[in-house]
């Protein structure tokens, strides 16, 4: 367990479910002695795997005491708040969740919506400069990371701008000072592996799970209060940035300034869209200018993983539409932060990272490892957590996923070794449903009934669906049991020259019972039984004679005690001691 990475993996919690690798979406899963570790390397942060885990084994790194302690050290803190919290702090208002924030410490909180403003500054001159091709917002940090990790061929097409949280910290730090400390506050956890990368402007990034924990450890409640007067967000107020964390946001902030242009404007959110967008785009026709903004929650930033509840989309997205429309009606259209901080990077196409090439022998020796001999026993049941059973292969050659992930495979080795088992016991077993149907029986169990049966065995091996009443004479002790659900033991039965010992019990208690059958006329049966036998006589034999020695010493006291008050009685209490009895 590494919690210095952005997820990690609580390994005692872990249940073995599999959920995390059928929800990830890059598979970024290893299965190593029944538990599910989060592979750093491939993890693009997205959270998915935290929101699905049904035991809570998934966490995300917390870095509320890295913030704690730059404020014991008197550090000067600035919040870069993500406009998301409109719709994560539903009914309260700016100043009273500032003013909650400064109370923690906090120098000043400033929306990072300015500097998604910035962003759209920036994105806006490059498109309307563009010659035509792809662009993608850089705007999602697991977007990002999908791209640079997943799909490094399109990594030149990410638009070479900062993040919004990264323009921001720049302003920040260049408005209050190189000594000022950012920290984002938001409903990512992407947001740390971001922080991670840029210590340098970003310190730390907390989820608003995290804010809400620490407002509530320090016993701050968020009701409005005139003690602390007004509060507002500093240095100055977002507008067209506040539109950012829904599906479509940051497209509609750019297109505020290009009227009658010809790009080509698209969102996807979700990473299932996101990946059928990615499949195949540079097919795109180079002469027209797309700008793609990619989200990897489904619906926005609103629908983060670092959110504290999941209200309808709808109506989170509705709350944060709500505040953008006042903001332009209070403060003004048009108006975004104008800012010489430079924010362009220069985005150069990355080497594809090495990935190993598995040829299909090698494939389908490891689908044989799970009985996949044939293409008609692959079943991509989706058990495994892998979308097919050759994806299935490929991770088991890779080392992240192992044979007993297979249902299919499991079931069978369980199967096997049952009916194993079945047939080697020298006792006859038979399984019966509560429809007093065979599910399964041994061949010694046939041998036992006769001919007919062991016929029947031959052309149906098991057995299975033959009717108990027309099979077993004894098929009352059948009924018998599952209807009472009480056990039959050890219940001698007369039977074509045998002499067979039935017990008859409960698997799933009126649904399903076994009867264990042994032959007393097999030597190896009847020995054993006779010692049985003779043990059960000897052990009740000495356990009488103990009950009637007890029986006779108890009497022999109270005869003792009864003769010897007569003789008191005679001697009128002075008779010669020696004459008392003793028995």
């Amino acid at each position: 367990m590494n919690v210095n990475q952005p997820i990690y993996t609580e390994q005692n919690n872990c249940q073995d479910c599999y959920k995390c690798i059928r929800h990830c979406p890059v598979k970024a899963i290893r299965i190593s002695n029944d538990c599910a570790s989060v592979i750093d390397e491939f993890c693009i942060a997205c959270g998915k795997c935290v929101e699905v885990c049904p035991v809570k084994a998934k966490k995300y790194r917390s870095d509320l005491e890295v913030v704690k302690m730059l404020i014991r050290n008197g550090k000067r803190v600035v919040v870069s708040l993500a406009p998301s919290w409109v719709s994560e702090f539903e009914g309260v208002d700016p100043s009273t969740l500032i003013a909650a924030i400064k109370r923690l410490g906090v120098f000043a909180v400033s929306e990072t919506a300015l500097g998604a403003e910035m962003v759209n500054r920036y994105t806006r001159t490059e498109l309307l400069n563009s010659k035509g091709g792809v662009s993608i917002s850089s705007a999602c940090p697991a977007i990002v990371d999908l791209i640079r990790k997943h799909y490094p061929q399109y990594y030149h097409l990410i638009s070479p701008v900062l993040s919004p949280a990264q323009a921001h910290a720049n302003y920040l730090k260049d408005y209050y000072g190189d000594d000022t400390h950012v920290v984002f506050v938001g409903p990512c956890i992407a947001k740390k592996r971001e922080s991670d990368s840029n210590k340098q402007i970003l310190d730390a990034a907390l989820t608003f799970d995290e804010l809400r924990t620490w407002l509530d450890d320090e016993w701050i409640e968020l009701v409005p209060t005139q003690a602390n007067g007004a509060s507002f967000f500093e240095p100055v107020e977002a507008v067209s940035g506040a539109i950012y964390p829904v599906e479509g946001g940051m497209i509609e902030g750019i297109k505020r300034g290009m009227n009658g242009t010809d790009v080509h404007f698209m969102s996807f959110s979700g990473m299932d869209a996101v990946r059928q967008t990615l499949a195949g785009i540079d097919e795109w026709d180079s002469s027209s200018t797309l700008f793609l903004e990619l989200l990897a929650c489904s619906g926005g930033c609103i629908n983060g993983p670092g959110v504290s509840h999941k209200k309808s989309i709808a109506v989170r997205r509705g709350m944060v539409a709500k505040s953008a429309l006042v903001k332009l009606k209070t403060v003004g259209p048009g108006t975004e932060l104008i800012s010489v901080i430079p924010i362009g990077v220069n985005q150069q196409p990355l080497k594809p990272t090495p990935r190993a090439v598995h040829s299909s022998q090698d494939i389908a020796e490891a689908l044989k490892a799970v009985g996949k001999l044939s293409v008609k026993d692959e079943l991509n049941c989706g058990g495994c957590g892998y979308e097919s059973c050759n994806d299935f292969a490929i991770a088991m050659l890779e080392g992240k996923a192992e044979r007993n992930m297979c249902v299919s495979y499991m079931r069978r080795v369980a199967h096997d070794k049952a009916t194993v088992l079945l047939q080697r016991i020298p006792s006859g077993v038979l399984l019966v449903d509560e429809n007093l149907k065979v599910l399964e029986g041994n061949q010694n169990f046939a041998r036992m009934l006769g001919s007919d049966a062991q016929l029947i065995f031959e052309v149906n091996p098991g057995m299975g669906g033959a009717d108990v009443t027309k099979l077993v004479p004894f098929h009352k002790f059948f009924s018998l049991v599952l209807r009472t659900g009480k056990d039959i033991i050890d219940r001698d039965v007369k039977l074509n020259d045998h002499l067979l010992k039935v017990s008859v019990f409960s698997v799933q208690q009126h649904k399903i019972v076994c009867a264990i059958v042994r032959d007393l006329y097999i030597p190896e049966v009847r020995s054993d039984e006779v010692v049985r036998r003779t043990r059960f006589i000897i052990k009740e034999n000495l356990e009488t004679v103990q009950k009637i020695a007890y029986l006779l010493g108890e009497n022999a006291s109270r005869t003792e005690t009864m003769l010897n008050s007569i003789l008191e009685s005679f001697n009128g209490g002075n008779g010669d001691e020696d004459e008392s009895i003793s028995c």
